[in-house]
């Protein structure tokens, strides 16, 4: 899920920055961070580091612990004059003194610690202070004066060591103060000679770990940066939509069943479609023909406003989209993006007014037929499926659907009304939860042709988490999934498959390893282990539907 935007693709938090580190007279300069998962903050290990030495061109690795932290020593080829450090702690008399409007002070640390500098008048009130944590070596502050003129102390403690300065300030000034530490060179010390000349090494950094994102950045180092990685799985980079969803039909017989609460049964709420990544869901508006054959119409607005109620319920987490524009707006405010969809033709009563306020109330897929038949379209489970198609009012319907702007879903729908629709139409259509029919040969599923005519429209196949549906022995786990995927991928390209779950719809027959919303993540770790790359998982898991969703529904 899109964490927004920022939208996190990775962060890289450079904590401080520290002059070079010389370790003994080996030339070594010591960098140092750590790398978390930028939605669960969890520390993660064994991720690959490459630094590699712009200057040099060598490229070397290490890996995070079990903490997350690494670090890594770089070679120094050219340090300076000198490779000594300093071994005393001195406060060189600031220069120029008397000043006007700014003046600066050498400081020599001959151990790392924190170092505060304190600027105050004759009086013994402070005017303003700075600290910071240091490295042994050579460092110079400036003070752009602010205050009126006249005489001022500046005072240095690192340890248990002070020094204190006088100064002369020429004129009133009005400026910054305090600049902070900056490596010194050439410094002399009332002691001796010290002469340090300090570089920095520009490189770059690259994270590797399977299911991430990978992060490269640039920069140069000095020595004793700490680098504060928050990389992104491949899974949360991407828009997820998830085309089906029946929770709807058990919340309209449950009013104790609410999206807000987490639940350890059903498969759906917003807890666990946050943590399932989802970014895009469907609601489906299924009505039970058997039941509500007299009501069809009026038991789907009942449930359309128990999912109105169930929106305005959660307004920080979840908000109704009814184009692409409006889901993606939702999922930079970090909010799941609910589209409402109807299920079965037999919910509009043969009247294209019904039709269109069902439109109007944000239905953008109708499936045109659940398993029952309409008088104007003919179901996959009918027994005229391969015979009988649609009637002229239902190729009025195909076209109301068109100017409408309202996907056309052929799940559950008859061979010859598939074969009517797409000769009628003059949009993509999508099978928004079905199987290969190649792979299990069960009315629900999707012959070759079939497959090949949705992809010529431009449309989708969202493949289905119902186990009858994905094998012959009627168990299934996350590889047969992906084996469908596989099929259509090889059969029409990448660019035609997505998902439809059909969770809240399948009871608790599920597939092992996809038994809820939050499972999500695990198909894609699936989908990178058959080789799928990055763009092809983006494709898979919501992108091509997209497509379509800004095709038909428009922007």
């Amino acid at each position: 899920m899109k964490i927004s935007c920022f939208i996190y693709r990775a962060i890289i938090l450079l904590l401080c920055t520290i002059p070079i580190n010389i370790i003994g007279q080996s030339n070594l300069v010591h960098i140092s961070g750590k790398v978390t998962d930028v939605v669960t903050d969890a520390e993660l290990p064994q991720v690959k580091i490459y630094i590699t030495d712009i200057d040099k061109g060598s490229i070397d690795s290490t890996f995070t612990n079990l903490s997350g932290l690494w670090e890594y020593d770089l070679t120094v080829t050219s340090v300076g004059e000198s490779p000594e450090l300093p071994t005393q702690f001195s406060v060189t008399q600031n220069y120029p003194n008397p000043f006007n409007p700014s003046t600066t002070v050498d400081i020599t640390l001959p151990e790392a610690g924190m170092v505060k500098v304190t600027i105050y008048n004759p009086l013994g009130q402070t005017i303003e202070s700075y600290n910071e944590y240091l490295t042994r070596g050579a460092y110079s502050i400036n003070w752009d004066a602010r205050g009126s003129a006249g005489i001022y102390f500046i005072n240095v403690k690192a340890k248990n060591e002070s020094i204190t300065r006088k100064m002369t300030l020429l004129d009133g000034g009005y400026g910054k103060g305090l600049s902070g530490f900056r490596s010194a060179k050439n410094i002399s010390e009332q002691s001796g000679q010290f002469s340090r000349t300090f570089s920095t090494i520009p490189i770059e950094i690259q994270t590797a770990k399977f299911g991430y994102v990978p992060y490269t950045v640039e920069t140069a180092v000095e020595g004793g940066e700490y680098f504060d990685f928050k990389i992104e799985t491949i899974h949360s980079a991407s828009t997820l939509a998830d085309l089906h969803n029946d929770i709807l039909e058990i919340m309209i017989e449950d009013p104790t069943y609410h999206l807000a609460d987490f639940h350890s049964y059903n498969h759906t709420d917003i807890p666990r479609l946050k943590l399932g990544g989802v970014d895009v869901q469907f609601f489906a508006v299924w009505v039970n023909p058997t039941t509500h054959g007299q009501d069809s119409y009026d038991y789907a607005w009942a449930m359309i406003n128990l999912f109105n109620n169930e929106i305005s319920l959660n307004p920080t987490t979840i908000g109704q989209a009814r184009t692409k524009a409006e889901a993606l707006s939702l999922n930079n405010e970090n909010k799941i993006a609910a589209v409402m969809a109807v299920e079965g033709g037999h919910t509009i009563e043969d009247d294209i007014g019904k039709l269109k306020a069902l439109y109007q109330a944000g239905m953008r897929y109708l499936t045109i037929t659940w398993n029952n038949s309409t008088d104007w379209a003919i179901s996959a489970q009918d027994s005229r499926s391969a015979t009988v198609g649609l009637s002229e009012f239902g190729k009025q319907v195909i076209r109301t659907l068109d100017t409408l702007g309202v996907i056309i879903d052929v799940s559950h729908t008859g061979i010859k009304t598939i074969q009517d629709i797409l000769s009628t139409t003059t949009n993509p259509i999508i099978a928004t939860h079905s199987g290969v029919r190649a792979l299990r040969d069960h009315y629900r599923n999707l012959y070759d042709n079939q497959i090949i005519s949705i992809a010529n429209s431009g449309g989708v196949i969202g493949i289905v988490f119902y186990p009858p549906f994905l094998s012959n022995t009627g168990s299934a786990n996350i590889a047969t999934v992906v084996n469908h995927i596989d099929y259509i991928v090889n059969l029409v390209g990448i660019d035609y498959v997505g998902l439809g779950s059909d969770f809240d719809g399948i009871g608790t027959n599920t597939v092992n390893g996809l038994d809820d919303v939050s499972k999500f993540p695990d198909l894609t770790l699936e989908l990178l282990r058959r080789g799928y790359s990055q763009t092809d998982v983006e494709k898979i898991l919501g992108g091509n539907f997209m497509r379509v969703f800004e095709q038909v529904c428009g922007e």
